[in-house]
């Protein structure tokens, strides 16, 4: 019998600024992504799922507030109900920039310091990062979200880059900006769901479940149109390899036609 966790799921993502009080002096420094503290959090993007993996509501975490209103209300979330965390590389940047930026305002992060399962890069208990995870943690080279989004049937990325975030909040366009993040997010929680078929804790069934429920999700949310314009759902639903059977089937079915009416 499959296990069903007794702790809701939390697919999260962060977009960020550089902190202008925390200079990079090296210019070969700069040249990579900076270290966690350098980066201020804008916007928390996260979707919850139910314990048996059906999608409840996608929402910005916050909503307007200042990066310190922000991570207390995700340190509140966090503490009072101990979710399972979904991320796509969150182990080697989200979460270490939210305890970061947590460590700058002297926010409380018990669940997160204190559950072993939430920082234990191998159990996925408290904590699936799915790309470490897809990618036998580091075993194989890690694949970014836009090219494993696309594999299971989501679009990938659509319109807007990481390196867009600070010209667009500088322009302004904060709302913008959080539309983004949640496309990732949705995507991050198709990608999940299909690795949770992979893991054998979904079965076919429970899957197809989850799977339709969550693109009905995309389709009712305007900020997600462009995910919901991208899907390719039959993929999603795996009736992709089933159709196409289908239309060679019937193919060969009228070439044999053909033939026993040819003179």
């Amino acid at each position: 019998m499959l296990r069903v966790m007794s702790a809701p799921f939390l697919v999260l993502d962060i977009e960020t600024v550089l902190d202008p009080e925390l200079p990079i002096a090296e210019s070969s420094e700069a040249e990579r992504l900076p270290a966690p503290p350098h980066h201020r959090v804008v916007v928390i993007g996260a979707l919850w799922f139910d314990p048996a993996h059906l999608p409840r509501k996608i929402s910005v975490l916050g909503g307007d507030a200042t990066e310190r209103g922000i991570l207390e209300e995700f340190a509140r979330i966090l503490n009072e109900r101990g979710p399972t965390l979904v991320t796509w590389n969150g182990r080697g940047f989200d979460l270490p920039v939210i305890a970061m930026r947590c460590l700058r305002y002297g926010i409380s992060l018990p669940h997160y310091y204190g559950d072993r399962d939430v920082r234990y890069r191998f159990s996925p208990g408290g904590h699936l990062d799915v790309m470490d995870f897809v990618a036998d943690f580091g075993a194989a080279k890690p694949s970014k979200l836009d090219v494993v989004a696309k594999l299971c049937g989501m679009p990938g990325k659509v319109g807007v880059d990481g390196k867009d975030v600070g010209p667009m909040m500088h322009a302004g366009k904060l709302a913008s900006v959080q539309a983004y993040c949640l496309c990732d997010v949705a995507q991050t929680a198709g990608v999940f769901l299909r690795v949770q078929l992979l893991r054998g804790v979904l079965s076919s069934d429970a899957y197809l479940a989850s799977m339709r429920a969550l693109i009905a999700l995309i389709d009712e949310d305007e900020r997600l149109t462009d995910v919901a314009r991208g899907l390719n759902r039959a993929r999603l639903l795996l009736e992709e390899d089933t159709a196409s059977a289908e239309v060679s089937g019937e193919g060969a079915r009228l070439s044999a036609k053909a033939e026993d009416t040819e003179p």
